[in-house]
């Protein structure tokens, strides 16, 4: 017999007379003794299954090569390459329009025109400057003429007195030699007194006559200088008065650009966006109230899009990018990122960056709304894992490789992440089985129950 029947027995015995509590205490007895006897049973089985943990099944996949990028999807909108708002320099009345809105343009084609008379009235005056003035250097340059004239008829004159000095020097030597003679004579006696002092005055009429030749000679000199002098002032004149030509010519060139404001021209073959010229309007110069037109670029646009901070420092000119538009059902657009601002907008944290799209038809307009994607890595035949492979913990990235029925943590270094793929570096050889789902709840060395390797299905589209 048992210790729990033993024990139902002596109880039993010591009841004398039967009673409602007595026999309600039998029950309760009799399953308590009941409950120890199924956990006593049950202990064993519980002791077995923290042994030995239970053998887990799992799907694997192997490491797939392809090309994997880094992107930035980010929305964005078209704009116009260039938009001018033109306005009116001068302060005039429109006298004709002659474009509106949606038309186009081709560079310098008239716009619109201005009526100034007192522009078109300045520009007349400014060329007659230039009449005068030239009349003015014309007259100059004759006067040039004449004074060189002077200057070569005081050189003549000179040159006629300095001849002359040198007869009235041949008569003086002349006239002493012969007063010498007859002064000799008059000593012998063979002549008159009177002779003598005939011939003395002979002499000092021939130096007389010679001096006056030499001061004549002196005067002519000076003819010649005054005669210089004024030839070097004509010249002087001269250069005067073609400055003056210059100075008129540059006042009517400033006085035909005013003019050629009148005319409103198309800056660049482009578009007309916005119109509010109306004819015999009054214009104000400068750019205050609205502009006469706007104007966008054609031919090209420009889409703009920020990228966020953790993508713009690989982001560079040349990159790949790629623009869809859900206005023209999805319609994509391939270009390169043209430029970006390097610098990030403090406010969102985004880098400018632009995108310029040739624009050969009226699909691409300012304004539409796009997604841009721009690729700003690339790595080819890159060993890749999808991402719910990959397990992260102590600051350490893991996957679970599955080799002879047993899961094995392997450490891996990452690179790029596409989608729902990311790039392993190091750490994993090609063909290895690796948990593809689930893999942190995986313990190293328990026991797997794996499918053979599947073709994975989450690469990054190209």
């Amino acid at each position: 017999m048992s210790k729990k029947s033993s024990l139902i027995s002596k109880h039993i015995r010591t009841l004398t007379k039967p009673s409602r509590s007595s026999l309600a205490t039998l029950s309760l007895l009799a399953l308590f003794l009941a409950g120890c006897g199924e956990s006593t049973a049950k202990a064993p089985a519980h002791a077995v299954s923290a042994a030995a943990p239970p053998i887990a099944r799992v799907t694997t996949v192997t490491p797939e090569r392809m090309t994997i990028r880094r992107i930035s999807e980010q929305p964005g909108q078209i704009e116009a390459a260039e938009v001018t708002a033109m306005y009116a320099k001068l302060a005039g009345y429109l006298e004709t329009v002659s474009a509106d809105i949606g038309d186009r343009v081709k560079k310098g084609q008239v716009m619109a025109e201005l009526r100034v008379p007192e522009v078109e009235a300045d520009l007349k005056q400014k060329r007659a400057l230039i009449d005068q003035a030239q009349a003015e250097k014309r007259q100059a340059e004759a006067t040039v003429s004449v004074a060189l004239a002077r200057v070569l008829s005081a050189e003549a004159k000179v040159s006629e007195t300095k001849a002359g000095i040198r007869r009235a020097e041949a008569d003086v030597a002349r006239w002493q030699a012969e007063f010498t003679r007859v002064q000799q004579l008059a000593h012998e006696r063979a002549l008159t007194g009177s002779l003598v002092d005939e011939t003395r005055s002979k002499v000092g009429a021939a130096e007389a006559s010679r001096d006056e030749v030499q001061a004549q000679v002196k005067s002519n000199e000076a003819l010649v200088a005054e005669a210089k002098a004024e030839l070097d002032k004509t010249r002087s004149d001269v250069l005067a008065a073609a400055a003056h030509v210059e100075v008129a010519r540059f006042e009517a060139e400033r006085a035909a650009a005013m003019a050629s404001y009148q005319k409103i021209e198309a800056p660049y073959d482009g578009i007309v966006t916005r119109q509010n010229a109306d004819t015999g309007q009054l214009t104000t110069p400068g750019t205050t109230g609205e502009p006469l037109f706007v104007v966008a670029r054609s031919g090209v646009v420009t889409v703009s899009v920020g990228v966020p901070e953790t993508d713009a420092p690989f982001v560079n000119v040349g990159d790949p990018a790629h623009v869809r538009l859900l206005a023209l059902n999805d319609r994509t657009f391939d270009g390169k990122v043209t430029r970006t601002a390097w610098a990030l907008e403090p406010a969102t944290r985004t880098l400018l960056t632009e995108i310029d799209l040739p624009a050969s038809d009226d699909a691409l307009r300012p304004g539409l709304y796009a997604y841009v994607t721009v690729v700003a890595e690339e790595h080819e035949n890159a060993l890749t894992l999808p991402a719910t492979a990959i397990v992260k913990d102590g600051g350490k990235t893991f996957c679970v490789t599955v080799a002879d029925g047993r899961a094995k943590r392997t450490e891996i270094k990452l690179g790029l992440t596409e989608g729902k793929r990311t790039e392993v570096v190091s750490g994993l050889r090609e063909g290895e089985r690796v948990v593809e789902a689930n893999a942190g709840s995986l313990t190293d060395g328990q026991a797997v129950e794996a499918n053979e390797p599947q073709a994975d299905t989450a690469k990054p589209k190209t």
